[in-house]
């Protein structure tokens, strides 16, 4: 008996080992789902802000510079432009990126002297900018041989509070309103397809990029000659807070 008893005794072991072998797989198998799952909700979620960029950026596009410009700049940030409406110096644009779709709203700011249908300016959005901007972005041009396209300028303290309360579906900087250069026209952005080349003029124009990593379409005016991604003049050394790239 007692060598029966041995015998059972052994070969339960392996019995109970087989038995926990399914269970740790069957645990393994509902991890994997739960995360193959997620997959689709973290994808739908970078989709929604990349949305809301694209529909920002082709807004301000085009409230300046019409219907080809917001197309070239929802595109220029991974979005299709699937709706376009002006009403009178109001844009409203509806941009797709993946399988999330955001609406956004721009004003063109400042006096315009064009008549009613007449071709917007070929440097984009200056009205309103501060004269050490205007005289940078006018180096700028003769040393290119071509205007400088800026996408967005001068805004108003009620522009920068909306780009300010989107700040968390945005992948780019934000500055909190009151201390943003573009509210005092010290800061343009300009076009993504623009920035190699004016990165080849920004130091002797006199342009800084002070975020190029962060935000590489953003220029303010330099505190001198030198690197274009050197210290800008407007920024006071108590406001550190970036701007944004709409």
């Amino acid at each position: 008996m007692s060598v029966d008893g041995i015998t059972r005794a052994g070969s339960g072991a392996p019995r109970d080992r087989g038995q926990a072998t399914p269970l740790a797989a069957a645990m393994v198998a509902v991890v994997l789902a739960a995360m193959v799952g997620l997959v689709p909700a973290a994808r739908a979620l970078a989709d929604r802000a990349y949305a809301r960029t694209a529909a920002d950026a082709a807004a301000l596009a085009g409230a300046v510079e019409g219907e080809a410009a917001a197309r070239a700049l929802a595109q220029e940030n991974g979005g299709e432009l699937l709706v376009f409406r002006r009403s009178g110096t109001e844009v409203v644009v509806r941009v797709r990126v993946g399988g999330a779709d955001a609406y956004a709203r721009a004003r063109a700011t400042g006096a315009r002297s064009e008549a009613p249908g007449a071709a917007p300016p070929a440097g984009g959005d200056r009205a309103g900018l501060a004269p050490a901007m205007l005289a940078a972005l006018a180096r700028a041009d003769g040393l290119l041989g071509r205007p400088v396209r800026v996408v967005s300028g001068l805004r108003s303290r009620a522009e920068q509070e909306v780009l300010w309360e989107r700040r968390h579906t945005n992948p780019y900087p934000v500055a909190r309103p009151g201390t943003s250069d573009h509210e005092r026209g010290l800061a343009v952005d300009i076009a993504l397809s623009e920035v190699p080349g004016v990165l080849t003029v920004a130091a002797q124009a006199g342009l800084c990029r002070p975020l190029p990593d962060r935000d590489p379409v953003h220029f303010v005016v330099c505190a001198g000659d030198g690197e274009a991604e050197a210290t800008p003049r407007t920024r006071s050394p108590a406001v550190q807070v970036p701007d944004q790239v709409p």
